[in-house]
């Protein structure tokens, strides 16, 4: 009887710590992943010094006037690499009436594993066919601004320079999600 009753006690101790470390566990996650800022404040102005795919590094001010698309990814991301094509011909298409399409290439990995390298994000560009900008953020500064949490992230910024849709998740040519997407930035370019 002395047995079982310490046994059970044992058992419901090991639950109780169990439950706490849980709940300290889910504590400490849900203030990593806090909720993105309100859509439809202005876009935060970005500072990337290093860009491949522009004459100059580009500012959101320049840009006013233009639907701006962000694509936040990187080189090595298996599900960035297939939305590219996506992009790829979204910037082919609406390039011309008013999109800026700009990918924000943030390195997921520490500085040894190549992603940080201009010389391999430049192999990327040309591997993928990217010929619109793409902004190194090897010190993830603009993922940081952005509240970004996972590749690929996509942030659309009206006319006005004000943050209207935000995404992540990846798409492929005419699936559901490239309409999504292709149907918001026909809007915003209408606006």
């Amino acid at each position: 009887m002395l047995r079982a009753s310490l046994s059970l006690l044992f058992a419901l101790g090991s639950a109780g710590a169990g439950s706490l470390a849980l709940e300290s566990a889910g504590r400490a996650q849900s203030r990593e992943l806090s909720p993105a800022p309100e859509v439809g404040r202005p876009a935060p102005a970005w500072h990337n010094q290093s860009w491949l795919n522009a004459g100059h590094p580009l500012t959101l001010e320049e840009l006013r006037g233009r639907v701006v698309l962000l694509n936040f990814w990187v080189f090595t991301c298996y599900n960035c690499t297939n939305t590219v094509p996506s992009l790829v011909d979204f910037d082919r298409k609406y390039r011309g009436q008013g999109l800026t399409l700009i990918g924000i290439h943030t390195p997921e990995f520490p500085p040894y594993a190549g992603e940080h390298d201009r010389a391999n994000v430049e192999r990327a560009l040309a591997q993928y066919g990217i010929g619109y900008p793409n902004a190194q953020d090897n010190d993830s500064r603009t993922w940081e601004l952005y509240h970004i949490r996972f590749w690929p992230s996509f942030v659309l910024i009206d006319k006005r320079g004000n943050i209207r849709y935000e995404g992540a998740g990846e798409f492929h040519l005419n699936d559901g999600n490239y309409q999504l997407w292709q149907r918001r930035i026909e809007e915003l370019l209408a606006e």
